[in-house]
């Protein structure tokens, strides 16, 4: 009699036990399931938590897309550069802002400047 093997699909992380590989299909996604690593004692010595994390990290390493439909959502939260690059602007609109008012402060008291001082002269003409 052949010993029990423990297989575990790729696509739902389902795990069986099977005697033959013809026999394992996972019963969810009928999809042939793939040989674990290990010796059906030695998994059996694992603890619940400790078979989760193993075949979570099998699956995550056999497709790496799942990782980035797992990190999608945060990266689409993740806003962190974007904002950090719009900060970066806004400061520079900023700085770039005080200097224009800084030149039209001038030019309002340059203009008004002349014009007291055309006043002037017309008031001395008419003098």
């Amino acid at each position: 009699m052949r010993e029990l093997a423990v297989y575990y699909c790729l696509k739902c992380g389902r795990y069986g036990y099977y005697q033959s590989s013809k026999n394992a299909t996972c019963p969810i996604c009928n999809e042939p399931m793939k040989l674990l690593d290990m010796t059906y004692q030695d998994f059996m010595n694992l603890d619940c938590e400790e078979r989760d994390h193993l075949f979570s990290h099998l699956i995550l390493e056999s497709c790496p897309t799942y990782v980035q439909q797992l990190m999608a959502p945060h990266q689409a939260a993740n806003h962190r550069e974007t904002i950090a690059r719009m900060s970066q602007k806004i400061i520079e609109l900023e700085t770039d802002n005080q200097k224009l008012n800084d030149t039209l402060k001038w030019m309002h008291n340059t203009i008004w400047d002349l014009l007291k001082e055309n006043k002037q002269l017309k008031k001395e003409l008419e003098k």
